[in-house]
């Protein structure tokens, strides 16, 4: 790395600490004064309240790094320009385009960064949150982890569950039923138990009884267990409480197994999940776009005041979100394919970004 490239990161990386933790603390501020009668109504213990915004922090990251990569680049150019160090660099013969090299790298990297903590961290995270607000603002705070006549369908292997009860938290099945169905809709197999538990990554059912059926649907003699290991059964909890979260809880990957599982959706809710799933891919991107926008802004915008700069890039960062908001609502209505209404808005920007910063030669 050039000396050179190492003073523009070092100029870049106090910024954009700055606002990013400005924008941290203002959402964290804004959370607290929304929940905070709930909190001291249900007698939250500040540990509790500290480790709740720890976890909130993921979430919230992933919409705040864009906007603060993009201040943070046009007040880095916006004081390089006024010290005439722009200037100076291109009288010695570089290239702007490889001036702004080093602002394309870390857009690039915060890009990676985002999209590891969007599909690893914040989804989880974000449920975390979700469930610790509701339990606080809930009389029976155990009753919210408690989901009842649950129904799952594994499409791949023609099954179909039943569960009386289930808790998400310690993954304890009550009232099981679990049908297995051949090609043509007959049923092939069921299980029925009186609970359920998940030990050592299998699950162990309690008072079973298995029923077989003939090829005309016929019972066979029934063969009970008062325990058994269910070697059988693939399906994990996670497969069950994903089931019960809202897609906003749930990963890129996690949303295409649940494609894959459920294969008799209808095509309107297929459409909605699949607008999720490339919104959950395409959303970390927008670090790039940002910077390949904000390059050409600052560098032109520099000389008449960093206030110019910031209220054009923030308009059309704006924009942006207005134009992949207003797709994502298309997607979900089939009028446009689900990756074509989220990836458009990434396109134009990254098409208009890459013009400017040609003409900045």
């Amino acid at each position: 790395m050039k000396l050179i490239d190492r003073y523009f990161l070092s100029s870049l990386m106090a910024p954009l600490f700055y606002c990013l933790a400005a924008f941290l603390m203002i959402f964290i501020i804004f959370d607290l004064f929304s929940n905070l009668s709930d909190f001291m109504e249900a007698g939250t213990s500040f540990l509790n309240i500290f480790r709740y915004y720890i976890f909130l922090v993921p979430s919230v990251i992933v919409y705040v790094a864009p906007i603060s990569l993009l201040l943070a680049i046009l007040y880095t150019l916006s004081q390089m320009t006024r010290n005439n160090e722009i200037t100076a660099m291109r009288a010695s013969g570089m290239s702007l385009s490889r001036l702004m090299l080093p602002f394309i790298i870390v857009g690039f990297i915060a890009s990676g960064l985002v999209w590891g903590i969007n599909e690893k961290i914040a989804p989880w995270s974000s449920y975390w949150t979700h469930q610790f607000v509701r339990a606080e603002t809930h009389r029976d705070g155990v009753s919210i982890f408690i989901e009842n006549n649950l129904a799952y369908r594994n499409a791949r292997e023609n099954l179909n569950w039943f569960i009386g009860q289930f808790d998400t938290r310690t993954y304890e099945m009550q009232h099981i039923e679990v049908t297995q169905q051949r090609e043509d809709g007959t049923d092939k197999l069921k299980y029925t138990a009186r609970e359920g538990q998940w030990l050592d990554g299998r699950w162990w059912f309690t008072n079973v009884q298995i029923q077989e059926f003939d090829e005309h649907g016929n019972p066979k003699l029934p063969s009970i267990h008062m325990r058994r290991e269910m070697t059988e059964l693939s399906e994990t909890p996670r497969d069950f409480i994903n089931v019960t979260k809202d897609p906003e809880f749930l990963s890129s990957r996690e949303l295409m197994e649940f494609l894959d599982v459920h294969k008799d959706l209808a095509s309107d809710t297929v459409a909605r999940i699949k607008v999720d799933l490339h919104y959950r891919m395409a959303v970390p991107w927008t670090c790039l776009v940002v910077t390949l926008i904000g390059l050409p802004i600052g560098s032109h915008t520099g000389r008449r005041g960093a206030l110019l700069g910031v209220a054009l890039a923030l308009t059309l960062f704006f924009s942006y979100y207005v134009l992949i908001n207003f797709g994502r609502a298309l997607g979900m209505n089939q009028t446009l394919s689900p990756w074509l209404s989220v990836w458009l808005p990434n396109l134009i920007f990254l098409f208009i970004g890459l013009v400017e910063l040609y003409r900045m030669r």
